[in-house]
């Protein structure tokens, strides 16, 4: 979740004083996750499925369920009166990583009247650990979770349990760093010896008050006939190297089953290391080992941010599927943070003097924003083709004459910008408390007047 710019400053660390080799952590359990590898790359929109095939390697078990799902959809559609919600075209949502400004998309939906149930949702690090939430947007909220991890800016803004996106801006309210992550003693050097900057040690345990056994009963139940939605979040395989889409819904089918029985905690686990493996980069956070089906076997590999190869991902699994899948799909894309490359600044200044180290910084910052921008124009590009596209950033490009300015917006007296410089005397790593609350509450804002910075119409 720790940007990349500042994980090479501590491989810069890590190159002078040298590091310590570390044991594969353990999985979370016999948790045999089921994946599709994200090979397809962004031109897979003009692929036949045969093409598509033959990058993803031989059909398997998920791209043959998918098949089924859509083809009992369509099934629906046609046999369904016209203007009924079984003919509606589907929707897909897309979230991006973007650590701590992930606050902006949490906010973003809590401010909105309304929020489709998204056919296919897809989440990459911070958008991983929204995903869940928004698939359940229009459910209601578990009797079973709990609310003593509730702290922050926002505590006393938004009631907890009153709707499933309401706790996801909740979760972003935090009123100290130690809130989510534990950083490591020593500092840098203390980190690297340890393995990593920091364990989300608070975070997990947010979650599983978050992500409680009837929470997964309702995924199990969305992802099953009538319904058949489907819920992915985005990883990278250290090992091979490959992307995967883990799925969610297949995993979240086996609560209460036989084959589980008694073993509810140990499925949250495994949902949980799902999450945090789509959101851990190394060094700052230690890698998440995943159990995997291959095959009639399963394999046990090293997983980290899905942000390494893509910054959201939908093109690749609908592609395997084959175009004519829901030609009139609508993508609905949240980028948490900006989507196009910022100046090169220090205080708020042009940089007026260079290092080795600054340069790199500088060259890492446009290669991540670079990834990001061929990956969500590859899903723009599904939807521009399809049935249209809407995106939000944070910015205010393609707003109304007059829109505030990210940075400029005021939570409770000050600029997001002035809260920032107001956190940064706390050194924190990566989570800043009363910017984050003030991101939120901009997205809020941006939400409640549904300010898409693009919302465009299929292109015919």
């Amino acid at each position: 979740m720790v940007r990349i710019g500042r994980m090479i400053a501590a491989v810069a660390v890590l190159a002078t004083v040298g590091g310590c080799m570390h044991p594969r952590p353990k999985p979370a359990g016999q948790c045999a996750y089921r994946a599709i590898p994200l090979s397809v790359d962004s031109g897979g929109l003009q692929q036949s499925r045969p093409q598509a095939e033959a990058l993803l390697g031989p059909q398997d078990a998920l791209t043959t369920e998918l098949r089924k799902v859509y083809t009992i959809q369509e099934a629906e559609k046609a046999g369904a009166p016209a203007g009924s919600a079984a003919t509606t075209p589907p929707e897909y949502l897309v979230l991006s990583g973007g650590s701590q400004h992930g606050a902006f998309g949490a906010g973003f939906f809590y401010g909105l009247d309304s929020i489709p149930s998204y056919d296919v949702v897809t989440g990459v690090s911070t958008g991983s650990l929204q995903s869940t939430f928004l698939f359940l947007a229009n459910q209601p909220v578990p009797k079973d979770r709990t609310y003593t991890w509730v702290s922050g800016p926002l505590a006393d803004i938004i009631k907890p349990g009153t709707s499933n996106p309401g706790d996801l801006a909740l979760a972003y309210s935090i009123a100290r760093e130690a809130d989510v992550i534990t950083p490591e003693k020593g500092g840098i050097i203390g980190g690297l010896a340890a393995g990593a900057m920091a364990n989300f040690g608070p975070m997990r345990a947010r979650l599983k008050a978050l992500l409680s056994p009837d929470t997964l009963r309702l995924i199990r139940e969305q992802g099953a006939a009538p319904y058949n939605r489907k819920l992915f979040v985005g990883s990278v395989n250290l090992d091979d190297g490959r992307g995967y889409a883990i799925d969610l819904t297949e995993l979240a089918s086996r609560v209460d089953i036989p084959a589980w029985k008694d073993r509810t905690g140990e499925l949250q686990d495994c949902y949980i290391d799902a999450l945090v493996a789509s959101s851990s980069v190394p060094p700052s956070a230690f890698p998440v080992t995943l159990q995997i089906q291959d095959g009639t076997t399963t394999r046990e590999d090293l997983y980290m941010d899905g942000g390494a190869r893509f910054g959201v991902f939908l093109e690749p699994i609908l592609a395997a599927l084959g175009d004519p899948v829901a030609k009139d799909a609508r993508v609905h894309v949240i980028v948490n943070g900006v989507l196009y490359g910022t100046d090169w600044q220090a205080d708020g200044k042009p940089v007026m003097e260079w290092s080795s180290v600054t340069t790199a910084l500088r060259a890492v910052d446009i290669m991540e924003n670079q990834v990001y921008r061929f990956s969500v124009a590859s899903a723009e590009t599904y939807g521009l083709s399809h049935g249209g596209v809407n995106m939000a950033f944070i910015s205010n490009q393609n707003l109304a004459p007059g829109a505030v300015q990210p940075n400029d917006y005021v939570f409770r007296g000050k600029t997001c910008s002035e809260w920032n410089a107001i956190d940064n005397l706390q050194k924190p790593l990566e989570f800043h408390p009363n910017y984050m609350a003030c991101l939120s509450q901009y997205g809020t804002s941006r939400g409640k007047a549904a300010q898409w910075n693009w919302a465009v119409a299929r292109k015919r």
